[in-house]
C-alpha cells in the first residue's frame, strides 16, 4: 500500500531537487555556511545585526495588539493606505489602498496570483535564466513554465523570441525586475516594448493575457531611485512585492500584491484574491507586522554600500580574468565560471573558503552568483580571492 501524491506535487519536487534542493542538501560548499573564517556570498541573508528600528517597531505593535486583542484580521485599512501612497510615491503610478493586499511575503503573492490565473496544463511564459522556485512554483498549479533566455551579453530581451513564445495556451507572463540572479533592470522602453507585445498578443486571442511583476528588489536598485514597472504601461499587471528585501529581513515574511490602475475586472479580481488567502492557508500577514507597515516603509537597506561592494567586486573579479557584469539592481550578479563545471568551481572556491551558488542550480550552467550582502570583510576577502585569479 502506498499514497498516491498528485502529479503536480511530484512535478514540483522533481523540478526543484534537479537544481536547488539536490545543492542544499548535499554540496559542501552549504555545509560550511556559518563557520568562521568563510566569505558568505551564497544567499541573500544580513552578515550582521539588522536594523535596531525593526524591533523597536515590532515591540510597539505587540503592545498596541496586546491592548486591541488579538482577533482576525484582513487588511488594516490605514496600513494598506500608507502602503499604497508609499508605492504610488516611489512608482509615479497612482494605486489605490483597496487594491493593495497583504501577503506572508513575495512567496504568498506569486503563490496567490499564479493560483488565480493558471488552469492546468497552460503555459507559464518567465525571463530566463529564472529565480529558482518559479519552475516549481508554477508546476505546483499543474502548469507549465516556460522560459524565454535573456542575452547573456547583456541580459538583454529578444523581442522577437518573447513575441514568438506568446501562443494560445499562455495564461500568464512572470515579469522579474529587477532581476534575480543576472541584477538586470528593465528600462522603461523595454518594458512599454514587452507590453506592446502583450497587448498585441492579447487582442490577437481574444483575451487579455495578464503579467505578474515580481518587484521584489524595486528599491535595490543603483543608478536610479526605484526600477520601472510594467504596471506604468500595462493595465493588467498584479505587482509583488516584499519588505525581506528592502530591510534584509528575509524571514520577516511580510509583503503585498497591488492591482494596477485600470485592472481588468477589477472588482472579481479583488473578491478572487479575498477567497485565495484564506483558502488557500491563510497567506494573510498577523496583525503586528500589518501594523508595523506605516513604520517600516520609511527603512532601506543601505544601496550605497551595496553599490561600493558591487564595484569592489567587479574590479577585483575582472583584475583575475573573470567575465562578469555589473549589477544593476538587487542584492547578486553572475560570474562567468573559468571551468566547464560551476559546481566543482563552486567547491575549488570552497577550499579557497569562499562560498558561492553555483549557476546550474538557477538553470545557466558554466556561471556562480555571489550575494553583495556579505559584510565588508567577507567582501574584502572574496575580492582578493578573485583577483588572484583561477
Amino acid at each position: 500500500m502506498y499514497i498516491k501524491l498528485s502529479e503536480s506535487s511530484e512535478k514540483a519536487r522533481a523540478e526543484y531537487e534537479q537544481h536547488l534542493g539536490v545543492f542544499l542538501r548535499e554540496s559542501p560548499v552549504t555545509k560550511r555556511r556559518g563557520e568562521p573564517g568563510f566569505a558568505d556570498l551564497l544567499f541573500g541573508d544580513p552578515h550582521g545585526h539588522s536594523f535596531p528600528e525593526i524591533a523597536e517597531i515590532l515591540h510597539e505593535q505587540v503592545d498596541i495588539s496586546h491592548h486591541l486583542g488579538f482577533k482576525y484580521v484582513h487588511h488594516i485599512e490605514s496600513s494598506r493606505a500608507a502602503a499604497a501612497s508609499s508605492l504610488s510615491q516611489r512608482s509615479g503610478i497612482k494605486y489605490a489602498a483597496g487594491d493593495l493586499f497583504f501577503t506572508t511575503g513575495a512567496f504568498a503573492g506569486l503563490s496567490c496570483c499564479l493560483q488565480a490565473l493558471c488552469d492546468p496544463l497552460t503555459e507559464v511564459l518567465y525571463l530566463g535564466p529564472p529565480w529558482f522556485y518559479y519552475e516549481p512554483m508554477i508546476r505546483s498549479q499543474g502548469a507549465i513554465p516556460k522560459g524565454v533566455d535573456l542575452n547573456p551579453l547583456d541580459w538583454s530581451v529578444s523581442m522577437s523570441q518573447f513575441e514568438a513564445a506568446i501562443g494560445p495556451k499562455t495564461s500568464t507572463i512572470l515579469l522579474n525586475s529587477p532581476h534575480n540572479p543576472t541584477g538586470k533592470v528593465f528600462s522603461a522602453q523595454e518594458l512599454l516594448e514587452l507590453t506592446n507585445i502583450v497587448a498585441a498578443a492579447s487582442q490577437r486571442l481574444g483575451r487579455t493575457i495578464p503579467i505578474i511583476s515580481d518587484e521584489a528588489y524595486a528599491r535595490i536598485v543603483f543608478e536610479c531611485s526605484h526600477a520601472p514597472s510594467p504596471a506604468a504601461f500595462y493595465p493588467a499587471t498584479i505587482s509583488i512585492y516584499t519588505y525581506g528585501k528592502t530591510l534584509l529581513a528575509p524571514s520577516l515574511r511580510i509583503g503585498y500584491m497591488a492591482l494596477a490602475p485600470g485592472f481588468p475586472e477589477a472588482a472579481h479580481m479583488r473578491q478572487v484574491i479575498d477567497a485565495l488567502q484564506p483558502i488557500s492557508g491563510w497567506q494573510l500577514p498577523g496583525c503586528i507586522l500589518q501594523r508595523a507597515v506605516p513604520h517600516l516603509e520609511s527603512l532601506c537597506v543601505d544601496i550605497a554600500q551595496l553599490k561600493r561592494r558591487r564595484d569592489h567586486l567587479v574590479s577585483a573579479l575582472r583584475e583575475g580574468g573573470f567575465k562578469v557584469n555589473p549589477a544593476q539592481g538587487t542584492f547578486y550578479m553572475l560570474v562567468d565560471s573559468p571551468e566547464p563545471s560551476d559546481e566543482h568551481y563552486s567547491r575549488v572556491l570552497e577550499q579557497r573558503k569562499v562560498l558561492v551558488l553555483p549557476g546550474s542550480t538557477m538553470k545557466i550552467p558554466g556561471t556562480f552568483r555571489v550575494s553583495l550582502t556579505a559584510s565588508d570583510k567577507m567582501i574584502d576577502q572574496a575580492a582578493e580571492v578573485f583577483r588572484s585569479g583561477y
